[in-house]
């Protein structure tokens, strides 16, 4: 099969450990807006990696978006000019785009599979939260985006052949924004041979991106209420380079003055399996997330999770079983007590959290079900 992938960036997240393993089972050609080999993985590298060209409209576009003073915005309006003009002149199977606006390559191309990681943030759902981290420009301009980016939007995804997503909730977001019912849900996955269980040390481990959607503020005020001598809560992931994410993580330092939290940004993989193989039990608390690959490498590394009871983990973590659903830091400090207290349970959660990924979530039942996807797009 001939597949084609699309996406504006790569950067070092769940997006792009999808996009790696697809690669790895079809060797695709990706195309990209934008292609910065050191933020990420280098694996991509052994790939066919083609950049879009520069659009006509991308100085006044980004002269425009600059009083938004946030590059997202402006790097999602050069994405979405790029793609929107955007014709493959290569044969092709199946077309896979994957974050916004990549599938609006469906403008000049056919047999497209969209995988949708979730519908646009700041368009739906989300826009309050985005507005208020802005000034009075800045809000300006983020709604004539929106405004031009729901016009788009509503042209093209009733194009699109088929859809792929990562969970039921964000199905159930697809089909309340974007009008279609007939998403697929193929979870991303794990490969639970490359995690393992070395012992129930006496830290927490909370692992994602320094970013303020993902609510690290959360599980440090958690740990505090725990309050447990001898005990450390360790946050780790990739800090993205913007303004606002290093700005995120002084706020998170502020949060956890006086109390055992250690903070370990842009570790190595093997770093961070170490410190899964390690820690006594995981913490999540990203607002609404759509999937949330960080829980199920937890549970592959034989430890529960302790996450907010929101979007995809409600999906993956079997509460009372794998781990535990709470709806307020207190009864996630509750849950960190209970199991500290109680080891056996902890180590019984962590058991069935491992099997659990071995039977539901393995990056070969995802792959399949992209290929059956692919093929029935495709109409091989």
């Amino acid at each position: 099969m001939d597949l084609a992938i699309c996406q504006p960036y790569l950067a070092y997240g769940g997006v792009e450990k999808v996009i790696l393993k697809l690669a790895e089972r079809f060797n695709p050609v990706i195309y990209l807006s934008q292609y910065d080999k050191g933020s990420t993985w280098r694996a991509f590298s052994e790939f066919d990696i083609r950049i879009l060209p520069h659009h006509a409209l991308e100085l006044p576009l980004r002269a425009f978006s600059g009083l938004d003073k946030d590059a997202r915005t402006t790097s999602l309006g050069v994405s979405a000019l790029k793609f929107l003009d955007f014709k493959i002149k290569d044969d092709y199977d199946v077309l896979n785009p994957h974050l916004l606006p990549s599938h609006w390559a469906r403008n000049h191309n056919a047999r497209v599979c969209w995988y949708c990681h979730c519908p646009c943030r700041p368009a739906y759902g989300w826009t309050d939260y985005y507005m208020a981290e802005r000034g009075l420009a800045g809000r300006f301009a983020l709604r004539a985006s929106i405004a031009s980016y729901t016009h788009f939007e509503e042209k093209i995804v009733p194009k699109i052949e088929s859809i792929c997503t990562n969970s039921d909730f964000t199905r159930k977001n697809i089909e309340k924004y974007h009008k279609r019912e007939d998403a697929i849900v193929a979870h991303p996955g794990v490969g639970a041979k490359d995690y393992s269980t070395t012992g129930f040390s006496k830290f927490f481990l909370y692992n994602s991106r320094f970013v303020p959607e993902k609510n690290m503020e959360f599980a440090i005020r958690a740990f505090r209420r725990f309050s447990r001598k001898g005990w450390k809560l360790v946050i780790c992931g990739h800090l993205p380079s913007e303004k606002r994410n290093k700005d995120y993580l002084e706020f998170l330092k502020n949060e956890a003055r006086g109390i055992n939290v250690e903070f370990k940004p842009n570790i190595s993989d093997a770093v961070l399996k170490s410190l899964y193989a390690d820690c006594y039990c995981a913490l999540f608390a990203a607002i609404k997330e759509d999937w949330g690959i960080v829980p199920l490498e937890a549970m592959a590394s034989g430890k529960p999770v302790i996450s907010i009871k929101q979007g995809g983990p409600c999906e993956s973590i079997l509460d009372g079983k794998t781990g535990f659903l709470v709806d307020s830091i207190d009864k996630m400090a509750e849950k960190m007590r209970h199991l500290a207290d109680h080891p056996d349970i902890c180590e019984q959660m962590g058991k069935e959290g491992r099997k659990r990924v071995e039977q539901n979530y393995t990056w070969k039942i995802f792959l399949d079900k992209m290929e059956n996807a692919f093929k029935k797009t495709a109409k091989m």
